[in-house]
């Protein structure tokens, strides 16, 4: 097999793995219903159910990418498959909030190399001018994940119920795990590749993981995309489907389906925006233009009238540009040397994750229940105007991206 075969079927394998933790991250979304009943659930600790996996995958960054740094994407990305795949009985099988708390939490223990992982490969297996187009292509894999959540996983959790749903999600994990572990290869056999980062500043080997935490372009860089990033994890992963129920007055079922167009539009704009921004220096203007049109969308998403054009229409502007945040990871790997690359990227992506996922997930939840929402009730009952105080801070938030 070539090194561009090679390449290629890597950067896929480490894609989906991206793809289906995205899907693991975002299951409780889609069985809101079952989980209120089956562990008899209201909306903080339903909050709190979905919070525990980002705490754990958060916390395990960058210890994920010092094992990236050290060990190689194949071995981390087929330990973290197969892990999933115990994970995933578990949550599957969890009969109280205890034990499905910590499923939650051992979910994100054992997913928090996908992301590190699926940008070091494609640093590593592709030129410059590529890296942000696969860089994009890799995100719209992650929100496809997302349509397939809100299509599919709906269907299945009625079909199978919340047990069969996870078994079957399990045995998936587990030929990702073994694909990385018999396809999928580290590095080129020749270093025929020029580094996307050839020209940027490098980092002091004996240094590097001290200069790397200090390097406040990684910290700005990552916040900024934390904020487009809490358009698929806070909005798109828990509040968006009880919103848009109430907002279009739809069943949540419709609702769901209706999210998908921030996943399709997301999956679309990713790969494009960084076809555009290929250049280094057209990077910082899209950004902009990215920042202000999801600023505005939000703006239109939460405040609009009753009538659902306006809505469709901000869902598919915000969900388009969200995938601009690809553009913020690729400046951290134009910043650090090849050797500490995974380290930073799990780094970017602990700061990215916190403000995309804990963060914006309490303040939307918290600005929901000092609306008058009962906190032991459930996410569902919530009227439409105490949802949508909860995702003025969603609005007013990504006003910050600007």
């Amino acid at each position: 097999m070539t090194d561009s075969a090679r390449g290629w079927s890597t950067w896929l394998i480490a894609s989906l793995c991206l793809l289906f933790q995205f899907v693991v991250q975002v299951q409780p979304s889609a069985m809101i219903p079952a989980l209120e009943a089956d562990l008899s659930l209201g909306a903080e600790e339903l909050g709190f159910l979905t919070s525990s996996y980002f705490i754990s995958y958060l916390v395990c960054q960058i210890p994920s990418g010092w094992l990236l740094d050290r060990l190689g994407p194949r071995k981390v990305m087929a330990a973290s498959s197969l892990l999933t795949a115990f994970g995933l009985v578990w949550f599957s099988l969890a009969e109280s909030l205890e034990s499905a708390v910590g499923a939650r939490i051992a979910l994100g223990v054992f997913g928090a190399p996908a992301f590190p992982a699926a940008a070091l490969v494609a640093s590593r297996w592709f030129t410059s001018r590529r890296f942000t187009v696969m860089l994009g292509l890799t995100e719209s894999f992650t929100l496809l994940g997302g349509v397939l959540v809100d299509l599919a996983l709906p269907g299945l959790v009625d079909a199978g119920g919340r047990s069969g749903s996870g078994v079957f999600l399990a045995s998936i994990a587990l030929l990702l795990g073994l694909a990385c572990a018999f396809i999928a290869r580290d590095r080129p056999l020749r270093r025929l590749l020029d580094p996307p980062s050839a020209s940027g500043p490098r980092v002091p080997s004996e240094r590097s993981l001290l200069a790397v935490m200090a390097d406040g372009r990684i910290w700005v860089a990552a916040f900024h995309g934390g904020l487009f990033f809490s358009v698929i994890a806070a909005f798109g992963g828990l509040w968006g489907v009880p919103f848009l129920s109430l907002r279009l007055g739809i069943d949540p079922a419709r609702a769901a389906h209706v999210m998908a167009l921030v996943f399709i539009a997301g999956a679309l704009g990713a790969p494009l925006i960084g076809l555009v921004a290929a250049r280094r220096r057209l990077r910082g203007p899209v950004l902009l233009v990215s920042s202000i049109a999801c600023s505005a969308a939000a703006f239109v998403l939460v405040h609009a009238t009753d009538s659902a054009a306006p809505v469709y229409l901000a869902l598919l502007v915000i969900g388009f540009f969200s995938g601009a945040y690809a553009l913020n990871l690729a400046l951290v790997v134009d910043v650090v040397a090849d050797g500490r690359r995974g380290f930073a990227m799990g780094l970017a992506n602990l700061v990215l994750g916190i403000v995309g996922g804990p963060m914006m997930l309490t303040l939307m939840g918290r600005g929901i229940v000092r609306s008058g929402a009962d906190p032991s009730g459930s996410v569902l009952e919530a009227s439409l105007a105490q949802v949508t105080a909860g995702l003025a801070w969603f609005a007013w938030s990504l006003a910050l991206l600007v």
